[in-house]
């Protein structure tokens, strides 16, 4: 099957909707067949087509998103990263890539006005792309260090497998503002990268590699031109943009093929539905049985109540307020969670910098040797029936600070 891939100008199709827009064309081992430049009328056809969007068009960033379904979550994801936008959050689009090692998710912006004007225009002419990629995470990262493509005034960087920003100015002799700052954010991070490999555009004059070296504080050295079309492994470390209202709605030929397997589906489909259902409203019956249940116990226990919302968390508060009535203390005040406690301090972490104690939570600063003995000393805690959470770890060892919040026991 081959593949035609375009690469679209951030100018097209609005400022220069009859300019030629360079394509190529690749085979099923992805190698390079033909390629060239064409106005939208004059571009060869393929069994697919993708795109790649350039640098200047795309933020990428990142984000920790609440857990949830992902078609509801996918239009929440220009508000989780609105202080990162210049625009309006119904203004873009945001496509959502893998999620990370650290819990957040990869993403990437793009104006949706000029994406939706793209895809108009492709599919007015009968190419009905499957995927856009975006351009700054198509050159492959070198061993510990950061790629950036030049074109003599400007370009982008790829500073990780999902991160990478547009580049604008820089001279021969001085590299652009943007990746000075981002070397000193890197350094400043204890992330310096040990090299930048600099990839030329077609034309674009080499830089005095010695002067950006001295300027940046990491060396600098010239690699093999760059084509951005002709990348067979562009999915690789990518964010596809065709995604939600942009995702590929093409029909293939294969329809008669599947039309049993499909009808399968369906049957199977329903029949689950109806078994959930039938699940769903004897367990809601039940529920309801229960409910009133403790509802009943419950103004048996407290009949002045007028009104009950939440029977068990109603009665747990009545109740402590009696205790507090009568005198007597609860397993979540102070004193209990702190008797709790002292046991599983041992020699290694009994140098007790703070104790703090707020709505039935009591929380420790802890100096302790290291990470691995905060992690020990949590350990104890739990295993003594403790619901408890290590918030952070600082300083360095030998006297590093824990700090601990503890809510009561585990449930």
């Amino acid at each position: 099957m081959s593949l035609l891939r375009i690469h679209i100008p951030s100018s097209w199709p609005d400022t220069e909707p009859d300019a030629s827009l360079p394509w190529c064309r690749l085979g099923t081992r992805g190698e390079r067949l033909d390629a060239g430049s064409a106005t939208l009328a004059d571009l060869p056809r393929a069994e697919a087509c993708e795109l790649v969007i350039p640098a200047e068009a795309v933020l990428l960033t990142r984000a920790t998103l609440p857990r949830g379904s992902k078609r509801k979550m996918r239009q929440l994801l220009a508000y989780a990263i609105e202080d990162r936008l210049v625009a309006e959050p119904d203004t873009v689009h945001v496509a959502a890539g893998p999620t990370l090692g650290d819990g957040q998710t990869a993403l990437a912006v793009v104006d949706k006005a000029w994406l939706a004007r793209v895809r108009a225009r492709l599919d007015g002419a009968g190419l009905r792309p499957r995927s856009a990629w975006p351009e700054t995470l198509l050159p492959a990262l070198p061993a510990d260090g950061w790629v950036m493509v030049w074109g003599g005034r400007g370009g982008f960087l790829r500073s990780g497998e999902h991160a990478g920003m547009s580049l604008d100015g820089g001279t021969p002799t001085q590299p652009p503002t943007a990746l000075v700052l981002s070397v000193a954010e890197a350094r400043a991070a204890a992330a310096l990268p040990h090299h930048l490999l600099l990839r030329l555009r077609e034309g674009a004059p080499p830089p005095d590699v010695e002067a950006w070296s001295h300027v940046l504080g990491v060396a600098v050295e010239v690699g093999v031109g760059w084509m951005p079309l002709q990348h067979p492994d562009a999915a690789h470390g990518g964010i596809d943009l065709l995604q939600g209202a942009f995702a590929s709605s093409g029909t293939g030929s294969g329809w008669p093929n599947l039309r049993l397997p499909l009808i399968l589906a369906g049957l199977i489909a329903l029949l689950q539905v109806g078994a959930t259902a039938t699940e769903w409203w004897l367990l809601s019956r039940e529920k309801q049985h229960l409910q009133a249940a403790m509802e009943e116990r419950f103004r048996e226990a407290f009949p002045d109540a007028r009104v009950i919302v939440d029977a068990p968390l109603q009665m747990q508060r009545n109740l402590a307020e009696l205790r507090g009535t009568a005198g007597q203390m609860s397993p979540s005040d102070f004193m209990p969670l702190l008797s709790r406690v002292a046991p599983a301090l041992d020699a290694d972490s009994r140098g007790l910098r703070a104790i703090r104690y707020e709505a039935s939570q009591l929380g420790l600063e802890v100096t302790v040797t290291d990470q691995a003995a905060a992690e020990n000393l949590l350990k104890r805690l739990t295993d003594a029936g403790l619901a408890c959470q290590l918030q952070s770890v600082s300083g360095t060892a030998p006297q590093s600070l824990a700090r601990f919040t503890i809510t009561g026991n585990t449930p």
